[in-house]
């Protein structure tokens, strides 16, 4: 299987998001989209006026709702500290052992 990893803090998802991991699913051909906010970034300060974590999740999973092969993830948001991608990549290498994996940025 072909797997794309799409991550961010989604504060808030629009539709560059959206419009962005249409285009990966084809013309990358992907059979599943990961898609998975971020809990904490290393590289920058959540805005104190920003949604609470489960309300970003919420919207994510509302935005990329169109998009057949898409899978929103918690795995981020349910880790604990700042939230690496080297972490998720490997996280996810473990689930997903023979698949090809395509991280989207």
């Amino acid at each position: 299987m072909k797997i794309g990893i799409y991550g961010g803090t989604f504060n808030p998802p629009h539709i560059g998001h959206v419009f962005a991991a249409s285009e990966a699913v084809k013309q990358l051909k992907l059979d599943k989209l990961l898609i998975i906010p971020t809990g904490q970034p290393p590289h920058k300060a959540v805005a104190e006026n920003s949604p609470a974590t489960e309300s970003r999740l919420e919207m994510v999973r509302i935005a990329f709702s169109g998009i057949g092969c898409a899978e929103i993830l918690d795995i981020e948001i349910r880790r604990q500290g700042k939230s690496y991608t080297a972490d998720t990549v490997r996280e996810l290498k473990k689930q997903y052992p023979d698949d090809e994996m395509i991280l989207l940025m």
